[in-house]
């Protein structure tokens, strides 16, 4: 869900007031959906983005009156107009943006930390609030639930939503939800020259990218600034010494058969969200002799025929992101 870990461990180390925007509705097309956050502290400082930059001034403006105050105010810009005189200035976007506007008070605050706490331990995060009267909410992990909203009004299961981000009515009450991700990890095997931009490009788009390698003058700082921690060794005992989450993700990149052969043998039994290969289809079929697994994404990236290190990064990461955001995947990754 875009930076949303990322944002909050910001906004916990500041002693400014500050006020946070959802986009809790779009009706039509718009440039983010449900499920984008944004800030804005008292000292005019903007965390994040809701949209091209046709709402941010006019959000900015509302912001300045709730700091303080502990009010919720609800928005609602229609994008459709071509015209000037339209939100989207002549943008026509072609659909209606619904934001909520939260002054954050202690009370909140409080939450976020929570978040943090429980993002930082890779558990997913479900955040509920009403869309009315009182405008209470609940940030649920599997472990602790906290905030407003009392939980008996809650009659379903948190953690059975099918979709990251929309709508359901809970006692007649309209209520947004939210299943939020921690930071997600990339475990990167290789420390190539291809590898380079691969690894900055996954920083960009917020992964915690951890780099292995045997070879120590590859594995440098130098080579991989972005990255939050670098790994050489025997490929061997980094693989066995890694306790891998099922949210994290491995890209492979070694261009050495048996050391990817023996990253494949440690990597089959374990449940990851994605484990790719660079190669091709039938060095991967030699690789784990035959039919290469469902699990396995190889030859590696979207096939959008990419050429250098540049594009199949691209390439990688935009396969890696589609499979991040496939619906299909919450049901069984929401109670993890």
């Amino acid at each position: 869900m875009g930076f949303i870990p990322q944002m909050i461990e910001t906004i916990n180390k500041t002693d400014q007031a500050v006020v946070l925007a959802q986009i809790v509705h779009v009706d039509g097309s718009a440039y983010r959906k449900e499920g984008a956050w944004m800030f804005f502290t008292e000292s005019g400082s903007k965390i994040g983005i809701l949209s091209g930059g046709c709402l941010e001034s006019d959000l900015h403006n509302r912001a300045s009156d709730l700091f303080h105050t502990k009010k919720v105010e609800v928005c609602e810009f229609d994008l459709s107009s071509e015209d000037d005189l339209g939100w989207g200035r002549g943008a026509g976007c072609n659909g209606v943006v619904t934001v909520l506007l939260r002054d954050v008070d202690h009370k909140f605050k409080n939450c976020l930390l929570f978040l943090h706490e429980q993002l930082q331990q890779k558990r997913c995060v479900t955040f509920l609030q009403e869309l009315e009267g009182d405008y209470n909410y609940l940030f649920s992990s599997e472990t602790n639930t906290i905030g407003t909203l009392p939980t008996h009004k809650v009659c379903e299961d948190l953690h059975a939503f099918q979709q990251v981000a929309g709508r359901r009515w809970i006692e007649d009450v309209a209520c947004y939800y939210q299943v939020i991700w921690p930071k997600p990890s990339l475990y990167l095997f290789g420390a190539g020259a291809d590898a380079r931009p691969f690894a900055a490009l996954a920083a960009t788009v917020g992964y915690s990218v951890h780099v292995c390698d045997w070879r120590q003058s590859l594995c440098s700082d130098s080579h991989f600034p972005a990255a939050a921690s670098l790994r050489t060794g025997k490929i061997e005992e980094l693989v066995k010494n890694i306790t891998f989450h099922p949210l994290d993700s491995v890209v492979i990149m070694t261009h050495d058969f048996q050391v990817d052969k023996h990253i494949l043998q440690r990597l089959q039994d374990e449940q990851l969200l994605y484990i790719g290969l660079l190669g091709s289809r039938k060095r991967t079929t030699r690789l784990v002799g035959g039919e290469i697994p469902g699990w396995l994404n190889s030859p590696i990236g979207l096939s959008i025929g990419a050429e250098g290190p540049q594009e199949i990064a691209v390439s990688i990461i935009a396969q890696m992101i589609s499979v991040r955001r496939r619906a299909a995947i919450w049901p069984s990754l929401a109670s993890i």
